[in-house]
C-alpha cells in the first residue's frame, strides 16, 4: 500500500521528522567541538531526510497526476452526460413544439370556421330580416282591405305564423351570434396561451441548441454565453414533470375549446339547414294559400257578377212585367166604370120595375167580375213594385260586394307581389317565398356535405388528440431516465 502524503513508509510525519533532523544535530560544545557521532550522524540523519523528501515529491506528483487523470475523466463524463441531457432535452422540447404548432394551426383554422360561421348567420340573419320585413308589409296591407273581406283566413294565419317562426329564428340567430363570438374570444385566449408557450420553447431550442454548441475546450473562446448570459431571468425553475403538464394542461385545453367549437358549428349548420327547411314549407304553404285566396275571391266576384247580371236580367223584366200589368189595368178601369155607370141607371127605375131579373143580374156579375180583375192586377202591380224594389236591394248588395271583392282582390295581388314578383303568374324569389325543389337541393346537399366533413374533421382531431397524449405519456417515460443524474 503506498504511503499516505507527507507520510513516510512507517507512517511517521514527515512535517515533525524534519523539525528533528534539521534541528538539535548542529549544536557544539564548550569548547567549540562536536562530538564525532554527532558529525557522522547528522550525515545519516540528512540523507535518510533527503530519501524522504523523495519519496514525499514522488508521492506527490503521482497523486497529482493520478488526480489530473480522474478530473479529466470526470470532466468529460459530465460534458458526456450534459451533452446526451441538452440532446434529450432538445428532442423533448421539439417533440412539445411540434405539438402546439399542430394544435395553434388547428385553433387559427377554428377561428377562421367561427368567422366564417358568423358571417353565414349574419347573412341568415339579414336575409331573416328581410323576410320578416316583407311578411309585416303583407300584413299591413291586407289590414287596408274592405271590413267584409276582413277575415282570419288561411292566409292571414299563415302570416302570422310565419312572422312568429321568422322572429323565434331571429332571436336564436343572436343568441348563436353571441355564443360564436364568446367561443371565439375563448379559442383566442387559448391561442394566445399555445403562442405564448411556443414561444418559449422556441426560445428554450434556441438556447439549448446555443448551450450545445458552445466549445468545452477551454482554449477556445465562447462567443454566445455573454450574450445569453445577459439576458438570465430569475425565475423559479420547474420539475419535468411541471414543465410538461404546463404543455400538456394547454394542449387539453385546447382540444376541449377545439372540440367545443366544432360541436357548436355542427349545431349551427344544422339548425340553419333545418330552418331552412322549415322555412320552405311555411313560405310554400303561404304562398299556396295567398294564390288559392286570390283565385277563391276571383271566382266568388265572378259569380257575384254573374249573379248580378241575372238579377238585372230579372229587373228588366219585372219592370216589363209590370209596364204590362199597369197597361191591363188601365183598359179595365174604362169597363168597370161602364158596368158600374149602367147598372146605377139600369137602379134607377120605378119601385115596381125593380126586378132582380136576368139584366140585373148580368150587369152585377159584369160589375163584380171587372172589380175582381182590376184588384187582382192591382195587387199584381204592387208585387211586382216589390220585387222590384227586392231586386234592386239586391243588385245594390251584390255591386257592393263585388266592389269590395275587387278592392280585396287588388290588395291580396298586391301582397302577393310584394315579394318582387312582376305578375302573379311568376314564380316567387326564394329568397323571401318557397323554393323549388331543385332549388333547393344544391344548398341542402351542399350543408349535408359540409355536416359530413366537420364529422370527418372531429373524428381526426379525435384521433390527433390521442396521438398527442400519446406522445406525451412517451415524452414523460423518457423524462424519467434524465431524473436520476
Amino acid at each position: 500500500m503506498p504511503p499516505s502524503y507527507n507520510h513516510n513508509t512507517n507512517g511517521i510525519n514527515l512535517t515533525n521528522y524534519r523539525l528533528l533532523t534539521q534541528s538539535g544535530r548542529n549544536s557544539v560544545g564548550r569548547n567549540g567541538y562536536r562530538a564525532p557521532y554527532e558529525w557522522a550522524l547528522e550525515s545519516v540523519d540528512q540523507m535518510g531526510a533527503g530519501a524522504a523528501e523523495n519519496r514525499l515529491s514522488t508521492t506527490l506528483r503521482d497523486a497529482s497526476t493520478q488526480l489530473q487523470a480522474n478530473a479529466n475523466a470526470t470532466v468529460a463524463n459530465d460534458i458526456n452526460i450534459v451533452d446526451k441531457a441538452l440532446q434529450t432535452k432538445l428532442s423533448q422540447t421539439e417533440q412539445l413544439k411540434n405539438m402546439l404548432e399542430t394544435c395553434l394551426a388547428e385553433v387559427v383554422s377554428e377561428i377562421a370556421e367561427l368567422l366564417s360561421t358568423r358571417k353565414r348567420l349574419e347573412e341568415r340573419n339579414g336575409k331573416v330580416q328581410a323576410k320578416m320585413g316583407v311578411n309585416n308589409n303583407r300584413l299591413q296591407t291586407r289590414n287596408g282591405r274592405p271590413s267584409r273581406e276582413m277575415t282570419m283566413d288561411e292566409v292571414e294565419k299563415s302570416l302570422l305564423k310565419q312572422q312568429g317562426m321568422l322572429g323565434s329564428f331571429a332571436e336564436r340567430v343572436s343568441r348563436a351570434v353571441a355564443q360564436v363570438d364568446k367561443e371565439v374570444a375563448q379559442l383566442e385566449a387559448v391561442r394566445a396561451r399555445l403562442e405564448a408557450d411556443l414561444r418559449d420553447k422556441t426560445e428554450a431550442l434556441r438556447v439549448d441548441e446555443a448551450v450545445l454548441s458552445i466549445p468545452t475546450d477551454p482554449s477556445v473562446e465562447g462567443v454566445l454565453s455573454p450574450t445569453f448570459r445577459g439576458r438570465a431571468v430569475d425565475c423559479s425553475p420547474k420539475t419535468p414533470h411541471t414543465w410538461v403538464r404546463h404543455t400538456e394542461d394547454n394542449l387539453r385545453n385546447a382540444h376541449h375549446w377545439l372540440a367545443d367549437s366544432a360541436r357548436l358549428r355542427k349545431a349551427i349548420a344544422h339548425a340553419i339547414a333545418s330552418s331552412r327547411t322549415t322555412e320552405h314549407d311555411v313560405s310554400a304553404r303561404l304562398n299556396e294559400n295567398m294564390m288559392a285566396k286570390v283565385a277563391a275571391t276571383r271566382n266568388l266576384r265572378d259569380e257575384l257578377s254573374n249573379q248580378l247580371d241575372r238579377v238585372r236580367e230579372e229587373q228588366a223584366r219585372a219592370r216589363s212585367q209590370r209596364s204590362a200589368l199597369a197597361g191591363a189595368l188601365e183598359a179595365k178601369r174604362g169597363p168597370l166604370a161602364q158596368a158600374r155607370e149602367r147598372l146605377a141607371v139600369r137602379r134607377a127605375r120605378p119601385c115596381r120595375e125593380t126586378v132582380n131579373d136576368e139584366v140585373e143580374a148580368a150587369l152585377a156579375r159584369e160589375v163584380a167580375n171587372l172589380s175582381a180583375m182590376t184588384q187582382q192586377l192591382s195587387d199584381k202591380v204592387n208585387a211586382v213594385d216589390r220585387e222590384i224594389a227586392a231586386l234592386d236591394l239586391a243588385a245594390a248588395q251584390l255591386t257592393d260586394n263585388i266592389g269590395d271583392k275587387d278592392e280585396a282582390l287588388r290588395i291580396d295581388e298586391r301582397t302577393v307581389m310584394l315579394d318582387g314578383r312582376i305578375n302573379l303568374s311568376q314564380r316567387p324569389p326564394s329568397s323571401v317565398a318557397s323554393f323549388a325543389m331543385s332549388d333547393m337541393s344544391a344548398p341542402r346537399t351542399a350543408t349535408l356535405q359540409r355536416i359530413r366533413e366537420l364529422e370527418a374533421s372531429l373524428t381526426q382531431a379525435r384521433r390527433e388528440r390521442e396521438n398527442m397524449e400519446s406522445s406525451i405519456r412517451q415524452l414523460k417515460d423518457s423524462m424519467a431516465g434524465p431524473a436520476g443524474y
